[in-house]
């Protein structure tokens, strides 16, 4: 049996992808205004980026509250010197939501809310509802973050600087080993890499599978190739991959926090079963292929779905998934095998500031004793790197070169 070689991916992986890290986040989460983004009636929010919005009367008060709920939190919530986080501002509001906590000061907003915008009624929305709303369109601005359209496109890589010493790196590792690779980022970067490079999408595998999917998304567009012909519409299904838990490739990716792009339905009556889905480019309305028990016919059935993104937020609310969501309980579970599997462990640009994240490596791969080699351009403020002997390199992901690769990555297994 190969070897077993894990890799811990945090935001630093794919910041030279210019995909923004936490402080870039920070920064254009901390302060949106109403007339840029769009909220449709489909529940699914967007920035506007200079695309016009013909409908601004619809879902106009959603907007308006997820503004002022911003900056309600900006100016009475964060102390003077104090930064926004949006994972600290996520276990805020959230443990609202989930737990009854900060009931009187975001109670007290939204009473001054409906004052202001409504008269002091709150037959539209209650209290919870906003702040679900909130929570909904947060989370798929956060989403549109830290996505990019050519992800969705089915394109072959020959080569993808400035990650080809990493790819190298990988497809030289995949000789002698197996790779686990463990992400915390909600960004599609790794899939995409995984699924379109020409050297590693035959070895990859992620839990998802498209072959005997019962699962479609309807596509809608409007289409005119030649300006003499008219204006075509057209809708139409793709089938779309289901989360099957099947990791059955040398390359494999576990997303320990969700996805930008996971997305759950529910299964018709009696069942209603939760599943995970891939959406994919231009889904408007999800449905499942069945069987009709009178006719034994298949047919399309509409399915109901979650419209936020599946991914997991918060400094502590987060953790608390690890263990209590039976998804993310079971994606811990091969994070504990496949550390202690593990002959070693790479860690890339990630800053070691998630105490569950820590407690596994100590308590499942760095206590026994196994090599540690963490790729950052900056220390981590963390004692696991001194506490372990572990290496450290002082360059990020796309910095070091393949020879340091191999001959970093040799030495450790060696065990000189």
């Amino acid at each position: 049996m190969k070897p077993i070689v894990s890799l811990l991916l945090g935001s630093g992986f794919s910041i030279p992808e210019e995909l923004p890290g936490v402080r870039a986040l920070n920064m254009r989460l901390s302060k949106i205004h109403e007339s840029e983004i769009l909220i449709h009636t489909d529940q699914r929010a967007m920035f506007l980026n200079g695309q016009d919005d013909q409908n601004r009367w619809s879902r106009w008060d959603e907007r308006i509250f997820l503004q002022e709920f911003l900056e309600f939190y900006n100016a009475e919530i964060l102390q003077p010197n104090e930064q926004f986080n949006y994972e600290t501002f996520y276990d805020f509001y959230s443990g609202y939501i989930y737990n009854k906590q900060n009931n009187t000061v975001i109670e007290n907003f939204y009473k001054r809310f409906n004052e202001k915008h409504f008269k002091g009624s709150n037959d539209h929305r209650d209290c919870y509802n906003r702040i679900t709303d909130f929570n909904r369109s947060f989370n798929q601005l956060l989403a549109s973050q830290l996505h990019k359209a050519k992800y969705m496109e089915d394109i072959t890589y020959a080569a993808y600087p400035p990650y080809e010493h990493f790819v190298e790196f990988l497809k030289e590792l995949l000789k002698t080993s197996n790779i686990k690779v463990h992400t915390l980022n909600h960004d599609l970067f790794f899939d995409f890499l995984g699924h379109s490079h020409k050297d590693l999408w035959q070895h990859f595998s992620d839990g998802y599978k498209l072959e005997g999917s019962p699962f479609y998304g309807m596509v809608s567009y409007r289409f005119n190739q030649d300006n003499n012909l008219p204006t075509v519409s057209k809708s139409y299904y793709v089938k779309l991959e289901h989360f099957i838990d099947k990791f059955d490739k040398p390359l494999s990716l576990f997303k320990l926090h969700g996805s930008v792009f996971n997305t759950i339905v529910f299964t018709p009556q009696p069942e209603q079963k939760r599943i995970r889905l891939k959406d994919n480019y231009g889904i408007s309305q999800f449905y499942m292929e069945v069987g009709d028990e009178k006719t034994g016919e298949s047919r399309f059935e509409h399915l109901w779905d979650e419209a936020a993104p599946d991914f997991l937020s918060g400094t502590t609310n987060k953790t608390r998934h690890y263990t209590g969501d039976p998804y993310y309980a079971n994606l811990f579970k091969h994070f504990e095998k496949n550390l202690i599997d593990s002959e070693l462990l790479v860690v890339i640009g990630y800053g070691f500031q998630d105490s569950g994240i820590n407690e596994y490596l100590e308590k499942y791969f760095l206590m026994k004793g196994k090599p540690m080699i963490v790729i950052d351009p900056s220390k981590p403020s963390t004692q696991l790197i001194d506490k372990y002997n572990a290496k450290h390199i002082l360059k990020g992901v796309t910095e070091v070169t393949f020879d340091e690769y191999l001959n970093i990555i040799s030495s450790i297994l060696k065990g000189n």
